[in-house]
């Protein structure tokens, strides 16, 4: 389970700040690039077959090393977030491309759990970070337990395949596996070199956090 802290939920009406916390609820069915795929690119001359196995793990890594440098989830999964408490400006989510807003579930200081009629919030999905607020009619529960008592179900993700990733990402990843894969005795590199171009590539999708 990751625990985050966006900046303004130490600025509510609240004295103390919350706690939150992210956990990996369905993962990924696919990855954005194949064995097939890294095979036909000519910068990354694998081997032979045998190395299918080693090179298909080097996709996942090199998948969630993307994801961890830029904050942006590349391929369709569904993430849950915990919160102790509803913002009173509402809910930055931390954590994009946002699909949608599954549930929001509550848990009473009884245990009972509810889910929370979609006609109480709205999502917005256009802003960066992606906010889920209060419709105009809408309104919070407030028999919630003290400790992670809210989880909001998220779907974030390009899509379904690697067609929809922007193409900069995935050449950031193929740059990650060439210097991880170091076929016939060579050695690889821990990080790509600034030469490689990683950087410079996954620069201009860096989810920025607001001060």
């Amino acid at each position: 389970m990751t625990f985050v802290q966006p900046p303004f939920w130490a600025r509510g009406h609240h004295h103390q700040s919350p706690r939150a916390a992210l956990k990996l609820a369905t993962a990924p069915s696919a990855e954005p690039l194949t064995w097939a795929e890294l095979k036909a690119y000519p910068g990354m001359r694998l081997a032979n077959d045998t190395d299918q196995t080693h090179v298909t793990s080097l996709i996942v890594a090199a998948r969630q090393k993307v994801e961890l440098d830029t904050g942006l989830r590349l391929i369709n999964q569904a993430w849950d977030l915990y919160l102790d408490f509803f913002p009173c400006a509402g809910i930055e989510v931390p954590i994009e491309p946002l699909a949608s807003v599954t549930s929001i579930k509550t848990t009473s200081v009884a245990g009972v759990e509810s889910t929370l009629a979609a006609t109480n919030y709205q999502v917005d999905i256009a802003s960066s970070p992606p906010r889920i607020v209060l419709s105009d009619s809408g309104s919070w529960p407030t028999d919630i337990r003290a400790t992670h008592g809210i989880v909001i179900r998220l779907a974030v993700g390009f899509g379904s395949a690697g067609s929809a990733v922007p193409a900069p990402l995935l050449e950031a990843m193929r740059i990650a596996i060439r210097c991880w894969y170091a076929p016939l005795g060579g050695t690889p590199f821990a990080l790509p070199p600034p030469w490689m171009g990683y950087d410079a590539l996954i620069a201009p999708y860096r989810v920025l956090e607001l001060a």
